[in-house]
């Protein structure tokens, strides 16, 4: 009777850790209160008819009670350590709600709540912060090419560098994927371009090393905004940052970009504003030093990237290819700065020598370019904008899709503009002599496609086309009617190396 007793303790012991664990945060390890009353009864049954009627043949030791009891309490047992496994396993859940799994770093939740009481305290005390969002170049090669494993472990090993290369107060958190998301409190601008600028350079140096000791070596972009200038809320504040990150991706990668200096098709004077530091200020200073060098090259330039971009988002390109395309539009004239003024302004036809010296201006622009390794992926663009699709272009005399897709872009845009523009060696042409040009040029000279993209944007895009010069009015005959269309050569169709 005594051990039907203890059997029995046991039995109601696990049937209360049971029960206890079948409450919704423990749905996973617990069990149904009627499925353990039923075990509970059974047992019980059991044990209390052994003890009234033991079986015969077993002499004085019940062992039948000693099973029973024995079952009992391995049951007890099993029920303790499941219960103890889902308070740990609880408790992980919670962890991994403030800390994210993979960097053991701040989660997605924690940036949130943190950045939404950074806006609260920063409006409070009338103080601004900084938000940093920094993305990881390409990574999607790393994975592909060493495994996801080997990903996981740059994540990791970037996000402990992260932390060391910041402040107590401020917050480093893992936003999502490859993206990471840093509060810089009491920060302003200037002090949030120097750490995001900082954190660029030394991950472009850190090296990660594989299973075979194989160095691999990571780029990443990185958007900042800051508070109240940029956003007054939390969601605000992300969308914009986001916005800068996004554009930083686009212009090539590895770039630092402050949200105040993103391109607006109403910027003034030049095809973007970019920013004033790294591939940003390059750009800038090419394209200032060709406006100073001739008026009309700098209004053609940033009609042409303008055209560039629409063509290229017609064909469907990526956001990276576009802006890469735009950029290399907006300096495909830069050769032109070794050209002489009496060449450029000519009125009358070009010696052989002066030809010469203008189709030198694609390679003298590469190697304008070369003195800056940020521009290394738009240089094929400034030097092929002059190959036509036949073979018979220059410098290289490339053919067909030989040619890099942006150069012939750049080509069809440099060259239908050129023709609606004013020169001192020849008048403009209307917008229906220019497309008709296009045409009979379309399969020799440029790509068909991508003239059939241009004449679908220019007919159809009407913001584009108010950018473009006004349709002169042709001239009328005494008997009213029009004058012929005039075709102009093929070797004039377009400015001087242009």
């Amino acid at each position: 009777m005594a051990l039907a007793v203890a059997a029995g303790a046991f039995l109601a012991a696990a049937f209360v850790v049971a029960v206890w664990m079948s409450g919704p945060r423990h749905a996973r390890w617990g069990i149904r209160p009627s499925v353990a009353l039923l075990l509970l009864a059974l047992f019980a049954g059991l044990s209390t008819l052994l003890a009234l009627a033991p079986p015969p043949g077993f002499g004085a030791l019940p062992v039948a009670q000693v099973v029973l009891l024995a079952a009992s309490a391995v049951l007890f047992s099993i029920t303790l350590s499941a219960r103890k496994h889902g308070a740990a396993e609880t408790a992980e859940l919670v962890d991994t709600a403030t800390v994210d799994a993979l960097t053991r770093i701040a989660s997605h939740r924690v940036f949130q709540d943190r950045l939404a009481h950074e806006c609260e305290r920063a409006y409070r005390f009338g103080d601004t912060f900084m938000l940093v969002m920094l993305d990881l170049d390409n990574f999607h090669h790393v994975n592909n090419r060493y495994g996801h494993r080997m990903g996981d472990r740059i994540l990791l090993d970037l996000a402990r560098r992260f932390r060391a290369q910041l402040r107590e107060i401020d917050l480093v958190a893992r936003f999502g994927g490859d993206q990471f998301a840093m509060i810089l409190p009491h920060t302003y601008e200037k002090g949030g371009v120097e750490v995001a600028e900082r954190l660029r350079q030394n991950i472009a140096g850190w090296v990660f090393l594989d299973a075979d000791g194989v160095e691999v070596r990571i780029t990443v972009s990185l958007g900042l905004c800051s508070y109240p200038t940029d956003g007054a809320s939390a969601p605000q504040l992300v969308e914009v940052a986001h916005n800068a990150l996004s554009f930083a991706k686009a212009m090539g990668g590895n770039q630092v970009q402050l949200f105040r200096d993103l391109p607006s098709r109403e910027a003034p004077g030049n095809v973007v504003s970019l920013p004033h530091s790294g591939r940003g200020a390059i750009v800038r200073s090419l394209a200032a030093a060709v406006d100073a060098r001739d008026g009309y090259t700098h209004e053609h330039s940033r009609l042409v990237s303008e055209l560039s971009a629409a063509v290229a988002r017609r064909i469907g390109l990526a956001t990276t290819e576009i802006a890469r395309i735009s950029v290399g539009a907006l300096l495909h004239d830069v050769g032109k700065i070794g050209v002489p003024d009496a060449i450029l302004a000519k009125e009358g036809s070009l010696s052989a020598e002066e030809w010469d010296c203008i189709r030198r201006h694609p390679v003298l622009g590469k190697q304008i370019m070369e003195q800056a390794p940020e521009l290394t992926d738009v240089m094929p663009l400034v030097l092929h904008h002059q190959e036509r699709y036949d073979g018979t272009g220059y410098p290289q005399r490339l053919q067909g899709d030989d040619i890099p897709l942006g150069a012939r872009i750049i080509a069809a845009a440099d060259a239908y503009h050129a023709i609606r523009s004013d020169r001192p060696y020849r008048s403009g042409r209307t917008h229906r002599e220019a497309i008709n040009e296009l045409g009979r040029c379309s399969g020799n000279q440029f790509d068909p496609r991508v003239v059939d993209a241009l004449l679908h944007i220019l007919e159809t895009d009407e913001e584009l086309r108010a950018l473009l010069p006004p349709d002169a009015e042709f001239p009328q005959r005494a008997d009213g009617t029009s004058r012929p269309r005039i075709v102009p050569a093929p070797a004039a169709l377009a400015d001087r190396g242009a």
